[in-house]
């Protein structure tokens, strides 16, 4: 594989799976410091693009949707409230709760946003960390500068260990 594939393949895997990627760069070769630029570059441009998609996301959820619903022919209109009808019967049984969202519950109402943050690059991955983080605290200015400190942070110490790990 030529050299310019494994840094794209790198960064390109960072930019979902933040806590692989170093091992990954560690088996194809790669020197630590290209490991480390790749995989930091990666989360960062992973966290800003699902950052932003998600900002776009919540506005038409928000905005455009009464308004496609408005402007959409009679039987998509009438197929839409059929549609929202079986939801509001199926919503009325308890809602289940699964292991992973108690643990998103549990770790905003505990943490926070720096619960949110300091858990993103680790134990969850960059697009749903984004999301969560956008959704819940996309109003507080230092939550952009925080994201990407604990990013840099964690990158650099997850590709430290794992090079300690693997003897590279």
């Amino acid at each position: 594989m030529p050299y310019y594939f494994k840094i794209i393949n790198v960064f390109l895997l960072a930019t979902v799976k933040y806590f692989y990627s170093p091992m990954y760069g560690f088996f194809l070769g790669l020197s630590f410091i290209e490991t480390t630029l790749a995989i930091l570059a990666g989360g960062v441009f992973g966290f800003f693009i699902f950052y932003y998609i998600t900002d776009l996301f919540l506005v038409y959820v928000r905005h455009l949707k009464p308004v496609v619903v408005k402007v959409a022919p009679h039987g998509t209109r009438l197929r839409y409230r059929s549609w929202q009808m079986k939801r509001k019967r199926k919503a009325k049984t308890k809602k289940v709760f699964t292991k992973q969202n108690k643990f998103f519950v549990k770790a905003r109402q505990s943490y926070g946003m720096w619960g949110i943050v300091l858990l993103t690059p680790i134990a969850l991955s960059i697009p749903i960390g984004a999301f969560l983080l956008r959704k819940y605290y996309g109003h507080r200015k230092e939550a952009i500068p925080v994201a990407l400190i604990v990013l840099v942070l964690e990158g650099m110490l997850i590709s430290g260990i794992s090079w300690f790990v693997f003897g590279g």
